[in-house]
């Protein structure tokens, strides 16, 4: 599978996780985006709590400078969407609308998990009402 960033570069296999259950995901060597298929996402974060892909998330309108990117897991590769969580607008991050896999630049990955964490502060403070 190529990089959606990057002309021509191959996407390396990369176990993440030390846990009885690693996670095999798709890192461009050079950009360092990964590609999360469907569930990788929610197994690679540590909150037990919240699954980061129950997460909702708000479509956001992609700037000008945005590429368009396509999908490497679908046939036809469908236009990414740019979502956000909802709850937390820190993060910008592509999705399939078809398989729902993820595509993270890089450094988006640690900040899906802070989202995760926002998510659940936030259900911890609605339980005081």
């Amino acid at each position: 599978m190529k990089c959606l960033r990057c002309d021509d570069v191959e996407l390396e296999l990369a176990v993440q996780g030390e846990d009885a259950d690693p996670v095999e995901i798709d890192v461009c060597p050079t950009c360092h985006g990964i590609w999360l298929d469907h569930k990788e996402l929610s197994k690679l974060d540590d909150n037990f709590f919240v699954d980061v892909e129950e997460i909702t998330f708000d479509e956001v309108a992609p700037s000008e400078s945005d590429a368009e990117l396509n999908c490497p897991r679908c046939d036809g590769g469908p236009v990414l969407k740019k979502v956000t969580p909802t709850a937390y607008k820190g993060v910008v991050v592509d999705t399939c609308p078809s398989c729902k896999g993820f595509w993270l630049d890089r450094g988006e990955l640690e900040k899906m998990h802070h989202a995760s964490d926002q998510a659940l502060i936030a259900s911890l403070l609605t339980l005081d009402d």
